[in-house]
């Protein structure tokens, strides 16, 4: 026996179906009886193999595409590892086939010998048209779930199974009006069913006949699926089982003795039961009329228009980073794990961090494939990424870019301008890189060996640093007379607070999280504590508050709290009280309790203020604009008053950390093309697709929650 390996992807580049094809003939023209194929989504694998003096065995691992077995032929077996796209066995001539998963839509369509053992569950439109010539074994169709809908329309022979184990549907295992227009074959299937064409079909107990039949052909098909253990449970009640055939051309003239013309027809029953007009109704602007079977010029039917990529996939609309998680799963799917993992750093200089620690992965909580098991686990890839090895940047230019501020967003951006070849200097006024991420972010949240890594990764790329650099009016006059573009990246790190009586002995939420990250952790055991502001940095505070001993922790806000995710689950589940609306009055130390307006107090030994933080913009010219509370003004990509000035991230508004990373990357490529000659048009977004556009018929379901691994999770 000789086998053979195919693989559909060679070296990252796809082979296309006609290729693929051609490869899968010419190895059985030379004698190979084993093939195993690493499909890449090729259509009609398997097919038109001319039946020769062996048998051909086929085994197919990877995504694949339409057709698969299409025309196939005596002698010909096809094993598939995995579910398959539509129309699988389209017009079988004798190949016997198996699937180790589901089907899509029109599954065995027309065919007319052969078999065909699916260990799932089928799509719509299924077994239609199938045909039985006496001369040969009637085709078969095995399902071992459940089928979708409109199931065996205008089915004109062959033989169906569906075992209804564990189905999709289980009040309906045939799925909406099966059997429409069926003139020949048979149906038998397990489990309740309703709304079959009654018309063309009926319902009737299997015969003595019918069962030996089922009963004997049933364990070749459960040994094809490696399903065997399921033989007793199918089999241990006749009564369980029903089968549908249609009515004799003699039933039928008896029940329909009146013919009627197809003019007739259209008005008094298709239109009476679609709606004037039929289904093209909506398309229609003129009076029926009848049109010759090929139309040209003026009458030619509407021409198609290729509507790919036209809508954003759900995770990707939903990072502000703007990964395309989706490219990462068809990286994987096609078995490119590294290049998979590689991609982030297109997009982000800190995906272990980000990704993998803090964010609360806006992408999974969009995800499509959580609608039907789990989300695509973004946060243990960003975890995986860790390790990734800097990519090598573009050949050096000319152009000298300053980044002032060393926080997510400069890092990003700097990241960013140093791949695409251009000389970067980045300020940072603290001795570390980071910014929050370093400085107030807790420890529990981001380790710091996680951060110090993905920093020592975001060095190899050449980017010149200055730590300890404070930069002052004077300062930054000097960075922009030297540099062709300058990015301010300084986030917000003067916190907001208010002035009521015993402010002045309230703590700031940066300063507090600030010291215990610095090393000055304060000793609160047996304290009480009560945050101003339960958003989530507040929910921050309340943890580290707990780590350092306190007894009881409360947070307070105006509104309806805005805290969300793991900060929030984590503070909730210490002890964390929430209450709103609460608008404070006073702060007593000496008395330690804070006061509110309606009348309420709280014991309280220490209160922080979490409202926010601002920017510290004193030091830019008045060619740059900001507001009156020190925010830049400045566009979606950091352009400001000034053209030489951009301006990303905190220091034009507050947002999560990769908001950061995307402000970055974004105002980036705006410099990049400025400084490339071009101007720079930010590509329109795309919509996010409609749920309801997506098929989940495509879609394998997982249960439970193995150990992570990237080819499973793609």
């Amino acid at each position: 026996m000789k086998k053979v390996t195919l693989k559909g992807n060679v070296k990252g580049k796809r082979t296309p179906s006609r290729v693929f094809e051609e490869q899968i003939q010419q190895a059985v023209r030379k004698g190979a009886t084993n093939l195993h194929l690493l499909a890449n989504g090729q259509h009609g694998i398997g097919g038109r193999i001319w039946p020769g003096d062996n048998k051909v065995k086929i085994t197919v691992e990877g995504p694949v595409g339409q057709r698969l077995g299409s025309m196939g032929m005596f002698g010909t077996e096809i094993v598939v590892n995995g579910s398959v796209s539509d129309d699988v066995g389209w017009i079988n001539c004798g190949a016997n086939i198996t699937v180790l998963g589901d089907v899509t839509n029109g599954a065995h369509n027309a065919a007319a010998q052969g078999k065909l053992y699916i260990q799932g569950g089928g799509g719509a439109r299924c077994e239609t048209m199938t045909k039985h010539n006496p001369k040969f074994d009637p085709p078969e169709s095995w399902y071992f779930r459940d089928v979708g809908d409109t199931f065996a329309e205008f089915k004109a022979g062959g033989i169906a199974v569906v075992c209804g184990v564990d189905p999709r549907k289980p009040e309906n295992i045939l799925g909406y009006r099966p059997c429409v227009g069926m003139v020949g074959g048979v149906v038998y299937f397990r489990g309740p069913i309703h709304g079959y064409s009654e018309k063309d079909v009926k319902l009737e107990d299997l015969t003595d006949q019918d069962w030996k039949w089922l009963t004997t052909n049933m364990k070749p098909y459960l040994k094809a699926i490696k399903r065997t253990e399921y033989y007793k449970e199918l089999i241990k009640d006749t009564n369980a089982w029903k089968k549908l055939v249609p009515y004799t051309a003699q039933e039928r003239a008896k029940r329909q003795p009146l013919s009627m013309s197809m003019e007739q027809f259209r008005s008094d029953i298709w239109d009476e039961g679609v709606g004037s007009g039929g289904i093209f109704a909506p398309y229609l602007n003129h009076d029926l009329t009848i049109l010759p079977y090929v139309t040209t010029g003026d009458e030619r039917r509407f021409r198609p228009v290729w509507n790919n990529y036209k809508y954003s996939p759900p995770c990707e609309y939903a990072c502000p980073s703007g990964i395309p998680s989706q490219k990462r799963a068809q990286l994987i799917r096609a078995g490119q794990l590294q290049e998979s993992m590689e991609l982030v750093l297109q997009y982000s200089p800190l995906p272990a961090s980000v990704c993998g620690e803090i964010c609360p992965n806006l992408c999974m909580q969009s995800c499509t494939r959580g609608q039907l098991d789990k989300p695509y686990n973004i946060k243990e890839m960003g975890r995986a990424s860790l390790d990734l090895k800097a990519p090598k940047p573009a050949k050096k230019t000319d152009k000298k870019v300053a980044v002032i501020g060393g926080g997510p967003g400069g890092l990003s951006a700097a990241w960013q301008l140093a791949l695409k070849g251009h000389n970067v200097d980045l300020y940072e006024a603290e001795g570390k890189l980071g910014g929050k991420l370093e400085l107030c972010i807790p420890r529990e949240r981001l380790p710091q060996k996680v951060l110090l890594t993905e920093i020592e990764r975001l060095k190899k790329v050449g980017i010149n640093m200055h730590l300890n650099s404070k930069v002052t009016r004077k300062k930054f006059d000097e960075i922009y007379r030297s540099h062709d573009m300058t990015i301010v990246a300084c986030g917000a790190h003067k916190p907001r607070m208010m002035t009521l009586p015993g402010s002045k002995d309230m703590v700031s939420a940066y300063d507090f999280l600030k010291g215990i990250n610095l090393g000055d952790k304060p000793d609160l055991k047996g304290r009480r504590v009560v945050v101003i502001g339960a958003g989530n940095v507040g929910m921050d505070v309340a943890i580290e508050a707990y780590n350092c001993g306190a007894k009881e922790v409360t947070a307070v806000d105006i509104q309806k709290p805005s805290a969300f995710g793991h900060e929030l689950e984590v503070a909730t589940s210490l002890g964390t009280k929430i209450e709103w609306p609460k608008f404070t009055e006073e702060y007593s130390k000496k008395g330690k309790k804070i006061h509110f307006n309606d009348g309420s107090s709280m014991k309280a030994d220490l209160v922080v203020m979490s409202i926010g933080d601002m920017p510290m913009t004193d030091f830019l010219p008045p060619s740059v604009d900001t507001d009156k509370h020190g925010w830049i003004v400045a566009d979606e990509a950091g352009h400001t008053s000034n053209p030489r000035v951009y301006a990303i991230g905190d220091a034009i508004r507050l947002g999560l950390v990769t908001h950061a990373i995307g402000s970055g990357r974004t105002c980036a490529d705006a410099v990049h093309a400025l400084l490339s000659g071009r101007s720079y048009n930010r590509p329109p977004r795309k919509p996010v697709v409609p749920y309801d556009k997506i098929a989940t018929a495509y879609y394998d379901v997982s249960y439970g929650e193995p150990t992570f691994k990237a080819k499973e999770e793609a």
